[in-house]
């Protein structure tokens, strides 16, 4: 799919990932929704995009809630007539100690990174069909979805089973709705540098050194463009770039 004139919604676009491929989307004729429960940066993403000649609007989204997904569907097709791209973005780290007596962000980590991307994806599908089918959806999930990660299990758990998700909608391809996913490695966004300088430098021991956001945003970019791609696991990592894994045999 040519990007030019489509009506692109993003996720978590006010800042890191999100933000790169709402600009890059935008430099290709896009028109961009920026959606983010952020409505401080949601607002200047897209104002950011409109200064640069691009078409953006902002809505302030909790993609835990199925209401404001819909709403955010709703919102595109009100400013821009209608949605062909959606890189449904959004997720948090794990942020805690599973054992640790009391503490339940495990449940919050699930309930973003893995249960809204269903609840979006489910809903977006639903819209789509009603345009009369088409249309391109980019799940984020991550490298850490690949292996484990005994630091923070709950997360890798989310992130392999919004893999497998992405995974087993490859059919809809028949309907001329292609669901993929993208999964880079540590990448330079204010997500991962809640996590101090240390921990970042043992990052890049681990995986070779950070990704620039921008790097991740090319991979959608890429997903959005090639229309044999469906049910597809692409990886962006320092040291190999852009390649997939799980290809269809």
């Amino acid at each position: 799919m040519d990007p030019k004139d489509k009506v692109a919604i993003i996720t978590g676009a006010a800042s890191g990932i999100g933000l790169a491929t709402a600009r890059l989307l935008a430099s290709h004729g896009a028109r961009i929704v920026v959606a983010d429960v952020d409505a401080d940066g949601g607002a200047k993403a897209a104002q950011e995009i409109e200064a640069q000649g691009g078409q953006a609007r902002f809505v302030r989204i909790d993609v835990t809630q199925d209401e404001e997904l819909q709403r955010m569907l709703e919102f595109a097709v009100a400013q821009f007539g209608r949605v062909d791209i959606v890189h449904n973005n959004a997720g948090i780290g794990e942020g805690g100690n599973l054992f640790e007596p009391g503490w339940d962000g495990w449940e919050r980590t699930l309930a973003i990174d893995l249960t809204a991307v269903i609840r979006a994806t489910r809903l977006e599908v639903q819209h789509l069909r009603r345009q009369g089918g088409g249309g391109v959806i980019i799940n984020t999930a991550s490298m850490g979805g690949m292996v484990p990660m005994p630091a923070s299990p709950v997360y890798a758990a989310s992130k392999a089973g919004a893999i497998h998700f992405t995974r087993s909608l490859a059919y809809l391809a028949n309907e001329g709705i292609r669901v993929n996913v993208i999964c880079p490695t540590f990448t330079d966004t204010p997500l991962v540098r809640q996590a101090g300088e240390a921990a970042i430098e043992l990052m890049k021991q681990e995986v070779g050194g950070i990704l620039a956001p921008e790097q991740v945003a090319e991979g959608v970019l890429e997903l959005v463009r090639d229309d044999s791609r469906a049910g597809a696991v692409m990886r962006v990592t320092v040291r190999k770039g852009i390649d997939y894994t799980f290809e269809p045999r």
